[in-house]
């Protein structure tokens, strides 16, 4: 059906379609022609006249409603680059992670995001590049980040010691044995590496590392041990990987565990270890009580004490006090990054039962940690080592037996497999 209206108006004839509506445009003339010749009743109340004005009324309506949307919503102002303002602030050196974390803060960025940011990062640059991203770092303090990774490094660490425990741990940490142990789960095979507090003298906690050792073969697992440890707690059970030569690029090997001694040597080896410390320390209290009058007892007496403190405990507080000083020595230069690794080195990193959780927050996580210095080298030595001897003999769960130094870096080896690493140098 097609409506034709006067040619008085000035539009063209309007044939209505169910998907269009064209409006009659009038002008003054033609205004005026209609006042003096009404139209009929008919046309001037027509559909199409009807339809028009609907629609003029609803797009005055939409256009008042979003003037006042505007009025009442201020416009934005244009995004700040963090880098500008940040780079006005610099002084030729890195912000310490409290002032990363106070701008993190006021740009509301949460620690999981600074956290998931250091979990993912591959290499110091990479994590430099994605904490500018967030707009915690200036494009200057990044630059200053590839010229000096070592220090870098520390303020990394710092950043994860402080924002790790905001996202979930990426192994469970089982307390079953005595000697703990992160599990990781990888082909069809159970790992459970236990990180044990080695010292330089003596065996800490000597027995629950054998108890851990009996238990699990009596559970017909496989148990590998890091390079010396059978020797050094006592045991010939398992295997051994011989990954010190590794250090100096040889792959690391698996030979049957303590290959220099026979079960009768280590217990002599025990016995002595035994006799010496706390062995002299009873032998002086039992002279100096039969025979109280001899002064020589009683000055050997608090000698012997001291020497089988030091060897029962592996000379972990003699480390620790070291550590302590160091961390002294950096915050009276203004380090506090530096200070406060180290003072959380000594507190956790030299004790006989290290904390495997805490030690996840007190080390970069991998690949972010990977390097080339010997322990961590080492480390990945030992996971491969143990990886492919374990595939070859059809192992579906295996113990592996390291200084907790390692401990991380080997599950998160043996997790993901190989991994190129980047140069520097660990923080401790």
């Amino acid at each position: 059906m097609s409506l034709s209206l006067s040619p008085s108006l000035s539009a063209p004839a309007v044939s209505p379609t169910p998907n269009s509506v064209v409006l009659p445009v009038l002008t003054r003339p033609s205004v005026a022609v209609a006042v003096q010749n009404p139209l009929p009743l008919s046309v001037a109340v027509s559909p199409a006249a009807s339809k028009a004005d609907a629609i003029r009324t609803e797009a005055a309506r939409s256009v008042a409603e979003w003037r006042s949307a505007r009025e009442a919503v201020p416009a934005a102002a244009p995004a700040e680059d963090p880098s500008l303002r940040l780079d006005a602030l610099f002084d030729g050196s890195f912000p310490t992670s409290r002032e990363v974390l106070d701008r993190a803060s006021s740009r509301g960025v949460p620690d999981s995001v600074l956290a998931h940011a250091l979990a993912d990062s591959r290499t110091p640059t990479d994590a430099a590049s994605r904490l500018s991203a967030l707009g915690v770092l200036g494009s200057k303090e990044t630059a200053l980040a590839s010229r000096n990774e070592p220090e870098f490094r520390f303020l990394l660490t710092r950043l994860w010691r402080k924002t790790s425990s905001s996202i979930p741990a990426p192994f469970a940490v089982d307390t079953s044995f005595r000697v703990p142990a992160l599990k990781v789960e990888k082909d069809g095979i159970v790992y459970l590496v236990h990180g044990v507090a080695h010292g330089k003298y003596g065996a800490p906690r000597r027995g629950a590392v054998l108890s851990t050792v009996r238990r699990a073969l009596a559970a017909g697992h496989a148990v590998y041990s890091e390079e010396n440890l059978p020797a050094y707690y006592g045991y010939k059970a398992g295997l051994e990987t011989l990954d010190h030569a590794a250090a100096s690029g040889a792959p690391a090997r698996i030979v049957v565990a303590a290959p220099s001694f026979t079960r009768a040597s280590l217990l002599l080896k025990r016995a002595i270890d035994w006799a010496v410390a706390p062995g002299s320390a009873l032998a002086a209290l039992a002279w100096a009580i039969a025979s109280p009058a001899t002064v020589f007892a009683w000055l050997l007496l608090p000698l012997a004490g001291v020497l089988s403190w030091v060897i029962l405990s592996g000379g972990l507080p003699l480390m620790a006090w070291r550590r302590r000083i160091l961390a002294e020595g950096a915050r009276g230069e203004g380090l506090e990054d530096i200070a406060d690794q180290y003072a959380d080195e000594a507190e956790h990193f030299f004790v006989t039962k290290p904390d495997l959780e805490v030690l996840r927050g007190l080390e970069l996580p991998q690949p972010l940690g990977a390097t080339d210095d010997a322990l961590s080298v080492r480390s990945r030595a030992i996971a491969d080592a143990v990886a492919g001897d374990a595939a070859g003999t059809g192992a579906g769960t295996v113990h592996v037996v390291v200084g907790h130094l390692h401990a991380h870096e080997v599950a998160a080896r043996l997790a993901s497999g190989p991994r190129t690493p980047v140069p520097g140098s660990q923080i401790s």
